[in-house]
């Protein structure tokens, strides 16, 4: 009347056995699957095989009405701490000084975003231009407040999060044109492309009028009647 395993040493296996019912050899064998209506499905497997999955302090930073694919996928790469920067290629490089300071500090994801010496007069002409703030602690902490920030379907929240995703976007353009072809652009330019590519995500976007359209028109000055 009990099992007959042969002996384990992983600790999760030993869990699984240990938490198995007893067996009752005077009634027949019989096959349950918990779940809510007791039946199996390869769906429900999956899911309990998966591990458990939070959502990470960034989810509304990603996707949105005006997203731009390659923008959404250089800023997930940076969210994650991904990109190749210089202080995850130590081994392979022996400078790893940033290329947008011109100086002796390490590039890495938090040094990019945003603490580079140049920031300073990206971020006001951002501020100036489509009054674009950013809170300048750290990367992880700046995100989670912009994710709560600009979160939901409201226009200059989606438009908001188009930006910071164009401006990760064209500063790690800017960082690879300048430590592989020597091209290097002035902060302005790179902040005007950075903005020039939202504005015309907008403007391609099919907006019925309404007052949060008024409202988005006018923060990025584009005109009533471009269409």
């Amino acid at each position: 009347g009990r099992w007959n395993w042969p002996s384990v040493t992983d600790f999760d296996i030993q869990e699984i056995v240990a938490g198995l019912p007893l067996i009752h050899p005077n009634q027949p064998d019989s096959i349950r699957w918990k779940s809510r209506d007791g039946k199996f499905s390869t769906a429900a497997a999956l899911k309990m095989l998966q591990p458990p999955s939070g959502n990470v302090p960034w989810r509304w930073l990603i996707g949105g009405k005006f997203k731009i694919p390659r923008h959404d996928f250089i800023l997930w790469l940076a969210l994650l701490e991904r990109l190749s920067t210089l202080d995850r290629m130590w081994m392979v490089q022996q400078d790893t000084s940033c290329v947008l300071c011109g100086g002796s500090l390490l590039e890495s994801h938090e040094h990019l975003f945003f603490k580079m010496s140049i920031f300073g007069s990206l971020h006001f002409y951002f501020k100036a231009a489509v009054r674009f703030q950013w809170l300048g602690v750290n990367w992880r902490r700046d995100t989670t407040w912009a994710s709560k920030r600009w979160r939901g379907k409201h226009l200059l929240n989606a438009a908001a999060r188009t930006m910071l995703s164009s401006l990760v976007y064209n500063i790690w353009i800017e960082r690879n044109r300048r430590r592989f072809s020597s091209i290097a652009s002035t902060a302005e330019i790179v902040a005007r492309k950075a903005i020039e590519d939202v504005k015309f995500r907008i403007m391609s976007a099919s907006l019925p009028p309404s007052v949060q359209r008024s409202a988005l028109y006018k923060v990025w000055k584009i005109p009533w009647d471009f269409e």
